[in-house]
């Protein structure tokens, strides 16, 4: 999800009013626009700097991927909008055994790979085709926006035998709302957004607001689930994870803190460990659970 500077929300909103059409336009020129991508924080740097590196092509852009061990089990991480690979820090620590494998990449327009911008499509062949490299994955763990991307992914075709939601987001029309929130936009200006990001975005997707959501099949009753989210989280709706955990007819353990907001929340010890019993194949029951 992009955000506007204030200065861009107030004009937007006046737009909005005045000129919906012209609103609706700069909203969408500001959608597409990932700004400058993220630089390695200084507390990321040193786990960054052990991954084994590798390029994968798509489509003409250059996407960074990152490898941490070389056991037979594989991990999947897919980071969120505006984001890159080395926000899981603290999870590739907390992860890290000779069993294991730690895949990650920076999505288009971000981190360390080339281009301007990106989609869940790209997010999910991506995926896709790291699971293919990989032979699957035994774990896919997906922050935000990543979220939908993983479940699309594996949905399609992509192979996980667990998935981890940490803040995740359930639909494409949440990321639009929020994004309308944040730009100002309002009434017709969003309307047009929305037929914008339908006809230029994704013209050869049918439906973009069913397709896009964070669900397996509704046959999948056997891949283990585990969503985290906070109760006060600014950027992604906690209600977006219920939602993805409401989904979800396989056994769904839900994780809900507080006070970790929408990054903090990669980080916290807690919330560490039980992504790690997860991984290891160990289910505690939390506030939801359905065998």
């Amino acid at each position: 999800m992009a955000f506007a500077p204030r200065a861009a929300r107030t004009t937007l909103k006046v737009l909005s009013v005045i000129a919906s059409p012209l609103a609706a336009e700069l909203g969408y020129r500001l959608w597409r626009n990932l700004g400058r991508p993220e630089c390695v924080r200084p507390h990321d740097a040193e786990v960054h700097s052990r991954a084994a590196r590798a390029t994968l092509d798509l489509a003409g852009t250059r996407v960074a991927t990152y490898t941490w061990g070389r056991g037979p089990e594989i991990v999947l991480l897919v980071h969120g909008w505006r984001s890159r690979a080395s926000r899981f820090s603290a999870v590739v620590r907390e992860l890290e055994s000779p069993n294991r494998t730690i895949v990650a990449f920076d999505a288009p327009g971000n981190g360390a790979s080339s281009g301007t911008f990106t989609t869940v499509l790209d997010y999910a062949q991506i995926i896709t085709r790291l699971s293919a490299r990989h032979g699957g994955f035994d774990t896919i763990v997906a922050h935000s926006f990543g979220a939908l991307a993983a479940f699309l992914a594996v949905r399609e075709g992509a192979l996980a035998s667990r998935l981890v939601t940490v803040a995740g987001v359930h639909d494409v029309d949440e990321i639009l709302n929020e994004f309308a929130r944040l730009a100002g936009l309002t009434g017709r200006a969003r309307a047009g957004l929305r037929s914008r990001i339908e006809r230029r975005t994704f013209p050869q997707v049918d439906d973009i607001w069913h397709r896009f959501v964070a669900e397996l099949d509704p046959a999948d009753i056997r891949t283990p689930l585990l969503v985290v989210h906070d109760r006060r989280d600014p950027v992604v709706d906690p209600q977006q994870s219920e939602l993805i955990a409401e989904a979800h007819n396989g056994p769904t353990e839900l994780m809900l803190t507080e006070g970790l907001g929408h990054l903090r929340i990669l980080s916290d010890p807690e919330v560490l460990g039980q992504i790690a019993r997860f991984a290891d194949g160990v289910r505690e029951p939390l506030v939801a659970d359905r065998l």
